[in-house]
This record gives C-alpha cells, sequence and structure tokens, in this order.
C-alpha cells in the first residue's frame, strides 16, 4: 500500500530564462528563489506570477514563519547563515547556526516547526532543529548512505527527500529522529523542495507539494497525497493554520472591502445624476407640449431607463450583500451589521420586495399639460438622451446573470 500517490503533475512556465531554485508557502501564494539572481518571485495557487521582489542577495532555500509572519532563507556562499525577511522580502535579520559539527556541504532545505517554534535545517548528510533567536542548534537525523535533498516540517514529525544509490526516496521521520517509513518515489525530476498545502485538506487526505528540477532547469510542481489513515502519526492543528492566517489578513480584508463600499457610491452617485436628468427630462416635454403621443413615447423611453436601472440597483444591493454574508465587514460596521442594514435600504430604496422595479411603478400618473408646441426634432433628442446617459456616468458593464458578481 502505497503512503504517497500522484495527484497532479504540473509544468511551471518560466520567462526571460529564468530558473526557479527553490520555493515557499504561505497559504495564499508561492514565492520561488531564482538561480544567479538576486530576486524572488511571487506566484498565485495557479502559478501565474503576481509580483516580482528585488532582493539584496542570491537567496537559495527558502521557508514561511507562520508564528513571525516572515520568511527565512539562505545563501550558498554561507552554509551556517540563515537570514530572515519581511513579506517585502527584504532581510530584516539574521542568524548564526552552531552547536552541530557535523555539517557538511550546503543548505539543502528549511522548514518552519510550528509545535517548537524553531527552524528544521537540512544539509546534505544530517538534519539539524535550531533557535530562531541563537541559532544553536542540535542534531536530528544523521546518515552516511542518503543525500538528503530537502525537508519538510510537518508537526510533529519530519518529511525529508534523498537520494540513495541513485534513486530518491521519501523518508518519514519521528520526534527522535528515527526513520518510522521510507517511500521510494519514481519520479525523474531532482526533487529540491517539500511543501505542504493546507488548504487543499479534505476528511480523509494531505497534500504535498515535491518541487522539482528537470534536467536542472525546467520547473516542475509533483502534487501527491495520503490517506490520514496511512499516516504513521498525526499531524498536529497548528500545520493548517497558515491557510486561515495568511489568506484572511484584517488590513488586506479592510482595504479590499473599503474599496468595493467607495464603488458602490460611485455607482449610486451616477445613477442619482441619471434620475435626475430624467426628471429634468420629463418635465420640459411637459412644459413644453401638450401632444399625448408624444410625452408618451418619451415616458416609454424613461421606463427603459429606470428599469435598467433597478437591475443595476438589484446587483448592487447582491454584491453589498455578499460582503456582509462574508463577515468581511464586520471590522468597519457596528456589531450586527445595523450600519450596513442600513446601507443595503438606501441602495435599494428604489427597488420592489423581490428587487425588481414594475413597469407600472414607473407610469406617469398625473400629467399637468400646458398648451406649448414644441418642435419634434427637439423631443427626439430629449428622447435619445438616456441611453447615452447611461453609459457615461456609469461606466459599468452590463451583468447579466447572478455568477458574474463571483469577481466582485
Amino acid at each position: 500500500m502505497k503512503l504517497f500517490e500522484l495527484t497532479d503533475s504540473i509544468a511551471l512556465s518560466i520567462t526571460c530564462a529564468k530558473k526557479y531554485n527553490n520555493c515557499a508557502f504561505d497559504g495564499c501564494f508561492y514565492y520561488f528563489t531564482v538561480q544567479c539572481s538576486c530576486e524572488i518571485i511571487k506566484t498565485d495557487c495557479c502559478f501565474y506570477i503576481a509580483e516580482c521582489y528585488n532582493t539584496c542577495k542570491e537567496y537559495d532555500c527558502i521557508c514561511y514563519d507562520e508564528k513571525d509572519q516572515c520568511f527565512w532563507a539562505t545563501t550558498k556562499k554561507q552554509s551556517n547563515a540563515i537570514y530572515k525577511l519581511n513579506r517585502n522580502m527584504c532581510e530584516i535579520d539574521c542568524i548564526t547556526v552552531h552547536g552541530c559539527v557535523d555539517l557538511i556541504g550546503d543548505v539543502t532545505g528549511i522548514s518552519f516547526n510550528c509545535c517548537t517554534d524553531s527552524l528544521i535545517i537540512s544539509y546534505c548528510n544530517c538534519v539539524l532543529r535550531s533557535n530562531k533567536e541563537s541559532g544553536h542548534s542540535i542534531l536530528l537525523y544523521k546518515s552516511n548512505y542518503v543525500q538528503i535533498t530537502s525537508v519538510l516540517s510537518l508537526c510533529p514529525n519530519l518529511v525529508i527527500s534523498g537520494v540513495k544509490n541513485n534513486e530518491q526516496y521519501v523518508y518519514v521521520l519521528d520526534t527522535t529522529g528515527s526513520v518510522q517509513h521510507s517511500y521510494p518515489l519514481s519520479c525523474e525530476n531532482r526533487i529540491k523542495n517539500i511543501l505542504f498545502n493546507p488548504c487543499m485538506k479534505n476528511d480523509d487526505k494531505i497534500y504535498l507539494d515535491f518541487f522539482t528540477l528537470k534536467r536542472g532547469c525546467y520547473p516542475y510542481i509533483f502534487r501527491y497525497h495520503s490517506f490520514l489513515d496511512r499516516l504513521p502519526f498525526q499531524p498536529c492543528q497548528c500545520n493548517f493554520n497558515i491557510c486561515n492566517e495568511c489568506c484572511c489578513d484584517p488590513e488586506d480584508c479592510c482595504e479590499h472591502c473599503t474599496s468595493i463600499l467607495e464603488s458602490i457610491a460611485l455607482v449610486e452617485a451616477g445613477i442619482a445624476h441619471i434620475l435626475n436628468c430624467e426628471g429634468e427630462k420629463m418635465q420640459k416635454i411637459l412644459r413644453e407640449t401638450d401632444n399625448v403621443d408624444l410625452i408618451l413615447d418619451a415616458n416609454r423611453e424613461v421606463n427603459k431607463t429606470i428599469a435598467n436601472v433597478s437591475q443595476l440597483e438589484y446587483l448592487l444591493y447582491l454584491k453589498l450583500n455578499a460582503l456582509v454574508e462574508s463577515g468581511a465587514l464586520k471590522d468597519i460596521c457596528s456589531e450586527n451589521y445595523t450600519c450596513c442594514d442600513a446601507e443595503i435600504s438606501d441602495v435599494c430604496e428604489l427597488s420592489s420586495d423581490d428587487g425588481q422595479l414594475t413597469l407600472d411603478d414607473c407610469y406617469i400618473t398625473e400629467l399637468t399639460l400646458q398648451e406649448k408646441e414644441v418642435d419634434c426634432a427637439e423631443v427626439e433628442e430629449l428622447k435619445s438622451e438616456a441611453k447615452p446617459m447611461f453609459e457615461e456616468r456609469t461606466e459599468i458593464q452590463e451583468v447579466e446573470n447572478y455568477e458574474d458578481l463571483e469577481d466582485f
């Protein structure tokens, strides 16, 4: 019975001959170090490039620290130096690994241990646990037969990859550093890092992302899953925290929520101008003609505009209501969203109970006719004002169905 089973294979695109070297995952985004370049590339969960950070060094291994909400990275030139980076990839601290004399070669992997709030560092022949403040390290695992290529802290245990007799293996280590399980991984690509993806967890599976390089330069993500009942240990809950903490940054949510509310307010201001102009147009027609056919013709055009406005108002209501139901407004609105409920009432005051206006509500019930004549060309000009004014003032594309609201 296999411990890990392949779920998906994803080839990552590289631009401008940039070669990814290693990667980290913060629960929302992937961060790739670049070979022979002082930069770190940020991608979304679909591996589309979102941002590129220029760095002061060419970093190699990297991991995310959920406790301090920062990153830890290494370089190939200094095997005992671990650099602390903020979320903008600016260097803010550095620790020196000491206390172990068994280190051979460069750092091959680094991972954050959420149970002990420490760093797990792998070298070619051993794995250490290092204090984040002092850098003092203790030896967890050592092997003279396996060339270790990466390490993952899946608290309370460790998962490492290594090469033995020209074959790649995955090892599961317990808290004492003893091998609980070894599994040959039939993968031609060289494993560079193992990442735990907590956001993909379901009731009976967990997912691991193996970052690999094909022929030393073409990056691939091999996504494996393992059934929880097959694992020789039970992962701690702290392993899953980054999926919630990182994706729901309160400052980001507040900023995005405010932007959405501002967009709703701007659209409402445009609608107010449109309705005011429609009213002025009808008043002018009523002042200057007593031709009932012309008045009713203009009234039908106004009805069309109001019908479009009512649909837009309903979409704005759904947009605002989605924010309320998601809880994103709780830091802006008062308890129980009382102010939001008031805003919804203001937004929908033109709507009927079902959110739509009926044409009967829009027909003119009382007409004050004045005995003045107006040129038909002027009436046609007035009738044609509604549509261009609607397009110019709202600057919003018409949404055809509720599914289009997902992007909001």
